[in-house]
């Protein structure tokens, strides 16, 4: 087995096709990151693509930090994943955690502690667990108002919206210019879309960017918020359907994440059509 660094992210890409068409779910995220940074669409303060081969040198696994970004491990064998975690001890000790499936977590720690580089001397906590759903028939619930592109003169409104998103959902925080930004760019993709309740902004939903990988449309639909003042009323169920209507109508099989913790989302999600495939880890390192 071999495990490689690859400095090109079109050479990642390329080399992974045939894996990602074959697991599009687990790896939609390395994915849709990679082809966002090939096209320019997407920078990072460093880079580091890799993959792991067996011994025919068929890729077995692949992975993926984007700083100053958690590395991601798509799934795979158990001692790959060993081999993975000692590579990255050797070549990229500063990783700040990883998010991988939760089978994986130790066979790559046991990895990366036996590299004794220095970082493997912290200690590895878990963050969040969040549920891969797929979606099999679309419900559409009703609800008061409809669905629509969110428009440019929304900006700045909307970006308050997803930086509280953020907050809730205990991801990366977001700066307003950052929001703003992230906004402007996702209305300008259309990608971005709300429920209007005469002319209120009552619920958001986007969606990242389609990924083809070979004859496989995928799109993953993600951030949905819906302010505390406006729950409870099928808003948050209505809308994630309108993006999910808009992806299949792409012609997209479609995904998303949600906390495994927060049982209202995932009713919700159940409700309409998702259904479970698999559970990612969020793990933290912090100094020993």
């Amino acid at each position: 087995m071999k495990v490689e660094l690859i400095d090109s992210v079109d050479e990642f890409i390329a080399t992974t096709t045939a894996f990602r068409a074959a697991d599009p779910l687990r790896t939609n995220v390395i994915g849709s990151v990679a082809l966002a940074v090939a096209a320019g669409d997407r920078s990072y303060d460093d880079y580091h693509w890799w993959t792991v081969r067996d011994d025919d040198g068929d890729v077995v696994g692949i992975a993926m930090r984007t700083s100053p970004f958690n590395m991601f491990v798509s799934s795979m064998p158990h001692d790959a994943a060993r081999l993975l975690g000692e590579h990255v001890g050797r070549f990229d000790d500063a990783l700040p955690g990883l998010t991988a499936p939760n089978d994986l977590i130790d066979a790559f720690l046991s990895g990366y502690v036996a590299s004794k580089s220095p970082g493997s001397a912290r200690v590895l906590a878990e963050q969040r667990r969040d549920l891969l759903y797929e979606l099999q028939e679309l419900v559409e619930p009703v609800a008061e108002g409809y669905g629509r592109p969110v428009r440019s003169e929304e900006t700045e409104a909307l970006a308050r919206m997803l930086m509280a998103f953020a907050d809730e959902a205990t991801v990366p925080s977001l700066t307003f210019a950052e929001a703003r930004d992230l906004t402007a760019r996702k209305i300008k993709d259309e990608s971005l879309f709300c429920w209007d309740v005469e002319g209120v902004v009552v619920a958001v939903a986007g969606h990242a960017p389609i990924v083809t990988t070979g004859s496989i449309v995928l799109g993953r639909v993600g951030p949905v918020y819906t302010p505390p003042a406006s729950r409870r009323r099928g808003y948050g169920s209505s809308v994630t359907a309108h993006v999910s209507r808009h992806l299949i109508e792409k012609g997209a099989r479609v995904m998303l994440f949600t906390d495994a913790a927060n049982p209202t989302s995932n009713a919700i999600y159940q409700e309409i059509g998702y259904r479970v495939v698999d559970e990612l880890v969020e793990m933290r390192f912090a100094e020993s």
